[in-house]
């Protein structure tokens, strides 16, 4: 398969976003998803263009990567309800930028990408994702799922980075994995990365309400 296609979701995700910007009562993580999409599929695309060009393209999602999970730990503050999470959560906005520099510097030097940090974030995130649901299950409310945005963009989140930081961690461990490895790899995080973005687009769906009309 393409493992470029899932970038045009990307930006599909993004326009689906901008329809429930100005709606009001949406929350700020919800008016802010768009955005990061927007230049999400901008780095995407310009990674794309690289890569066909035969450009190295390591300190373009080094650097993207970490924004990205600077950008997902800020929104799962304003999902989960945990104090103990939350302050986690808000220490790794200043914390994990701090860890990827200092990976870099002395661990994974060079035109490396940053495995291990990545997998740190990513272990980070199913943490957070783990903490929402805990608490979603101990709520005395019902909660409508279908319409809830967290539920989806937590579960985008969890299945991708459940799926992703054990695949880096394993990456760890060879030296020079083989066309074959990569390419499986590959693969995979084309598949993860359309559902991860999936659940971004059904997040901003769900709060449309849809009028019915009769004749």
């Amino acid at each position: 398969m393409n493992s470029y296609a899932y970038i045009w979701l990307i930006l599909s995700g993004s326009i689906v976003g901008a329809i429930v910007y100005f709606k009001k009562g949406t929350p700020v993580f919800l008016r802010a998803l768009p955005v990061y999409l927007l230049i999400t599929f901008t780095v995407e695309y310009i990674g794309q263009w690289m890569n066909d060009n035969g450009k190295v393209t390591v300190t373009l999602y080094n650097v993207f990567t970490t924004i990205e999970f600077i950008f997902y730990f800020w929104m799962l503050r304003y999902m989960v309800k945990n104090p103990w999470a939350k302050k986690l959560l808000l220490h790794s906005l200043w914390l994990y930028p701090v860890l990827v520099i200092l990976n870099k510097l002395f661990l994974q030097k060079g035109l490396q990408f940053h495995t291990i940090t990545f997998s740190l974030g990513g272990l980070l995130i199913v943490m957070a994702t783990i903490t929402y649901f805990f608490e979603l299950f101990q709520f005395n409310k019902p909660v409508n799922l279908v319409r809830e945005p967290s539920f989806w963009i937590c579960s985008g989140l969890l299945f991708f980075y459940a799926c992703t930081f054990p695949l880096y961690a394993l990456i760890n461990f060879f030296q020079d994995p083989s066309n074959i490895i990569i390419k499986n790899i590959a693969s995979i995080f084309a598949i993860v990365n359309i559902l991860l973005y999936s659940s971004f687009i059904i997040a901003a769906l769900c709060r449309i309400r849809i009028r019915k009309s009769f004749s």
